[in-house]
């Protein structure tokens, strides 16, 4: 697979992070990326995203194929049952510790092949975006906001400054949800997976123009550091680049 990648998290303006991700590279056919962000307000949101990624992950490490392609199909069969798996993963461990009950996350996951195929499944306002002259968010919000906006009741602008912005209405808890899943060719683009601290401290056009550097590392480390700058909601970020094959 001829795919580059980076992740970075900071606590940025919170007093602990309730941000999670991981990244996997399933034998030389599937790689699989995963960011979370537990819920604030609502108790142990950084143990419920930890837990939704490692389940998450772990579905994935068991159901891909090893010696084959993975078709988009099944793909997004593994991504419905990885967010199966994180819902049964935070209710057992709401069951174990009484204090975790109601912990809530969202969810954002993609599933990239060695034929440049990928798949994106998502609950909540943590995104993806692919591009790099050009960023286009492949995912949309599930939240009051994005419904609002839909129904045409807020303009787009009205809508990023929106005082009840961050409230979703998808989360992975111990409530089984079936996320919305969307198809994409990476090809030579970057893909882009996020929190919504970063989308909240930076605009399309700043994070636009991080995306033109050539480095993955240096991308996350430019995001990081103005997401930082802000100082507001913990942010976490993966950046997937396609590279030329041999």
């Amino acid at each position: 697979m001829n795919l580059t990648w980076c992740g970075r998290t900071h606590i940025c303006g919170r007093p602990r992070n309730e941000d999670a991700f991981d990244m996997q590279q399933n034998g030389d056919h599937l790689a699989a990326f995963a960011v979370a962000d537990g819920l604030g307000g609502l108790p142990a949101g950084e143990v419920a995203s930890r837990i939704a990624v490692t389940a998450l992950m772990d579905t994935v490490r068991t159901l891909a194929p090893i010696d084959m392609t993975c078709t988009p199909a099944q793909m997004k069969e593994i991504l419905t049952k990885g967010f199966t798996a994180a819902a049964r993963a935070i209710g057992d461990d709401c069951s174990r510790n009484p204090d975790h009950a109601g912990m809530a996350t969202t969810l954002v996951a993609a599933l990239i092949n060695d034929a440049s195929d990928g798949v994106i499944a998502y609950a909540g306002d943590s995104r993806a975006y692919r591009g790099e002259n050009t960023l286009v968010q492949i995912t949309k919000d599930h939240s009051l906001v994005q419904e609002m906006f839909r129904k045409g009741l807020i303009t787009q602008e009205e809508a990023r400054l929106h005082p009840d912005k961050n409230v979703v209405t998808r989360v992975v808890s111990e409530i089984p949800v079936r996320p919305d899943s969307v198809e994409f060719r990476l090809e030579r683009n970057t893909l882009l997976l996020c929190t919504d601290g970063l989308t909240d401290a930076l605009s399309d056009e700043e994070i636009t123009l991080a995306m033109k550097e050539r480095d993955v590392d240096r991308i996350c480390t430019t995001l990081i550091e103005r997401s930082r700058q802000v100082n507001r909601d913990n942010t976490t970020l993966i950046v997937i680049r396609a590279t030329p094959g041999p």
